[in-house]
């Protein structure tokens, strides 16, 4: 990787300087391989993770379990919703009580114990005994409590996506921490990236063939393999990471320092008026003339009040029942929180390549790769996102970034952000695009199989 994040503007990971920087002992040879084998985690746990979710919905409407396509969906939907919210929950519990490296073991236990059941309702005659006799046909208005084996499908998968968002939430910051050099932190998370997306195209490109051309059963059993194998490669590399021990999370000071601010705002605006009030009625028995002076007060007590954040109300300066320090470190997520909103619509068009395009796809007819023997998975159609992701990464990093930088120009990531968001919106026209000729020149005769 080229070096081109040498004058960054500002670090993408940084420590305040109220918490004490960890001393790094370290060999070259540990740093080196602490981010090594965080990336080879992470490839190997996102290829874990896309053999699961990508043909969830196709699995689950296959002759192995036989649920309607609608609430199969629904399930998928469950588990995406479920790592997202255990990411915000175990991103907390990491930075307040628990420390990273240990955060991530749980989600991994976690991940496992959920992930084994899988291969299990792969096998007919397995998920049989645990669940009963299969039903020859369901209705698509079948509830979703009504499906076979419901509760304990939701409940390995639920599990499952606890373990995802323990491990995505701290994974990516973790590996970051091995690097003290914080100008090489832009690389790391370029190869971070990298690993992800490798990840998640061998798992549709290698994983979903087999999943659906050979068996479910062979599929989740290798990606199980390989997730229990990705844990222990995480464990092996203990010794070599730094550590950095739990200090405190903003999120938890956040609410009650907003409560605080209000309250002393108030507080003080009532003061203020009281001794205005008193103020103008001495005036006004002493000077009832006298408006300039009057005047003159009032916008006295207005720039006051403006010189003063609303946070710094919560402080104990004015009033407040917190320290300057707390105060400010939950001043500093406005803009974080601001940049966060703006990526929310990104995501909701993003996480439709994950579900609703690949129910596109399984009523598309795709005859060029289409025989009685062997068929297309599917996920292949999200394979060029992954492909074009990763090209674009090293082009980027190999080549314009590096041209920028010897010409003394940057590229903002304010910059990055908007043609990112532009391409997904353009992406989002054109699957609505193809959706409208698709159900225009739909042959009614053909029926796409979803599953095996």
């Amino acid at each position: 990787m080229a070096n081109t994040a040498i004058d960054e503007l500002c670090p993408l990971v940084f420590h305040p300087k109220h918490i004490p920087t960890k001393i790094d002992n370290r060999t070259k040879t540990q740093k080196a391989l602490s981010v090594w084998f965080i990336l080879i985690t992470v490839g190997f746990e996102r290829l874990a993770f896309y053999s699961l979710a990508g043909n969830l919905v196709l699995f689950l409407t296959s002759d192995s379990i036989r649920w309607t396509s609608f609430n199969s969906i629904t399930a998928s939907l469950i588990f995406y919703g479920t790592s997202y919210i255990s990411a915000v929950v175990f991103s907390w519990m990491s930075d307040a009580k628990l420390g990273r490296a240990k955060t991530i073991i749980i989600g991994f236990c976690l991940y496992l114990v959920g992930y084994l059941f899988i291969p299990l309702f792969s096998k007919v005659e397995i998920f049989e005994k645990l669940c009963g006799t299969l039903p020859a046909y369901m209705e698509e208005s079948t509830s979703y409590s009504k499906e076979t084996c419901s509760g304990l499908i939701t409940a390995a998968l639920v599990i499952s996506a606890i373990g995802v968002g323990a491990v995505q939430a701290n994974m990516a910051i973790f590996g970051a921490e091995q690097i003290q050099e914080e100008k090489f932190t832009t690389r790391y998370f370029y190869k971070y990236y990298i690993a992800v997306n490798t990840g998640c195209f061998l798992a549709f490109g290698i994983i979903a063939y087999v999943q659906q051309n050979k068996s479910y059963f062979i599929g989740y059993v290798i990606s199980t393999i390989l997730l229990a194998v990705t844990f222990v490669i995480f464990v092996a590399g203990y010794r070599c990471y730094i550590h950095i021990k739990p200090y405190d999370s903003v999120i938890t000071n956040f609410f009650p320092i907003l409560i605080n601010a209000f309250q002393t705002k108030w507080k003080h605006q009532r003061c203020a008026r009281e001794k205005l009030n008193k103020r103008r009625a001495l005036k006004q028995s002493i000077y009832s003339s006298d408006d300039e002076n009057e005047n003159h007060d009032d916008s006295v007590s207005d720039t006051d009040e403006q010189q003063i954040s609303f946070f710094d109300y919560a402080k104990a300066d004015h009033d407040g029942r917190y320290s300057d320090r707390i105060v400010d470190d939950v001043k500093s997520l406005r803009p974080i929180i601001a940049m966060f909103l703006l990526l929310i619509p990104y995501w909701l068009i993003y996480v439709q390549s994950d579900t609703t395009f690949i129910l596109q796809g399984a009523h598309m007819k795709i005859p060029a790769f289409q025989s009685n023997l062997n068929r297309m998975p599917i996920v292949w159609l999200s394979l060029p996102d992954q492909g074009i992701i990763i090209l674009v990464i090293f082009i980027l990093n190999t080549c314009i970034y590096e041209r920028l930088h010897i010409n003394n120009r940057l590229f903002s990531i304010k910059a990055r952000m908007v043609i990112g968001l532009i391409a997904a919106t353009v992406s989002m026209c054109i699957t609505g695009t193809v959706e409208i000729f698709r159900q225009r020149r739909c042959d009614s005769s053909f029926q796409q199989t979803i599953g095996m």
